[in-house]
């Protein structure tokens, strides 16, 4: 059974490392407050222009950006903290504790936890203090929807780390794409439809892509969600759980190989 106290620890290591790194910092903080005011303003110009549909674009604008941190951030936390393992060549000395790669695997899902909690708390207190909107509606949506996108990040997450693990340093860059190559095809800014017959077939087999379509049918229309989230539960979850069991697999392969590998 894993042990809370070892995930715990390696949660902590993570968190530990941001007192020495001021760029980690940057990534939590400085880029998602950029994607709230340069789409936040943007929203409240298209709200302003009185456009039939685009009344609540403002707030669909930020609760996008904001609910979208949770995956691609979310997923890049979980690639950090593995390859902040390669960077410090502390892979092998890992491998070498008491600690199970379940108490790992848990450990990292807690620190993507914690660090998703602090950067999504201040997306949503910068928005607050930015744009006229409603804070509780905002707080309230963000709350409603964010469930099945922390699954649909374990699954991108673990699927990213799948390569870094196979290739080491020279799949980190290539781990990164795949998180943001889903990003067109996710529906977060704009809707599903405007993409090509193709892109519509792809987005139908993401879990991501029906959880931001009932953010704006549920803000623009008031329509009832309940589907929309239980689609994205029903292939969020498999996918997390195939995700991490691939990640198990590829883990324990090159482990075979031998890991010092992955650092050259």
């Amino acid at each position: 059974m894993a042990n809370i106290s070892s995930m715990w620890a390696i949660a902590l290591r993570h968190i530990r490392v941001l007192q020495r790194d001021v760029n980690f910092l940057l990534m939590y903080f400085y880029w998602p407050l950029l994607d709230i005011l340069t789409w936040g303003f943007l929203g409240s110009w298209i709200g302003k222009s009185q456009m039939t549909g685009f009344q609540h674009y403002e707030l669909i604008a930020l609760l996008g950006v904001v609910l979208w941190g949770v995956v691609g951030r979310g997923c890049n936390f979980m690639v950090f903290a593995f390859t902040e393992e390669l960077w410090s060549y502390n892979l092998i000395n890992l491998c070498s504790l008491p600690l199970s790669l379940a108490e790992w695997i848990g450990g990292i899902v807690v620190f993507y936890m914690i660090m998703m909690s602090a950067t999504s708390l201040f997306c949503i207190a910068a928005a607050g203090l930015l744009y006229d909107i409603s804070l509780w509606q905002f707080v309230s949506t963000f709350l409603l929807f964010t469930p099945p996108l922390i699954a649909s990040a374990i699954w991108i997450g673990f699927t990213s780390l799948q390569l870094v693990v196979m290739l080491g340093k020279r799949g980190m860059e290539l781990a990164f794409v795949v998180t943001w190559f889903l990003l067109p095809f996710s529906g977060a800014y704009y809707p599903i439809s405007v993409l090509p017959a193709w892109g519509q077939m792809f987005s139908a087999c993401l879990p991501i892509s029906y959880v931001f379509e009932g953010v704006r049918n549920y803000v623009t229309y008031q329509q009832d969600p309940t589907m929309y989230l239980l689609k994205g539960y029903a292939l969020a979850i498999p996918y997390a759980i195939i995700a991490v069991s691939g990640f198990v697999y590829c883990f324990n392969r090159s482990k075979r190989k031998g890991l010092a590998r992955l650092v050259e």
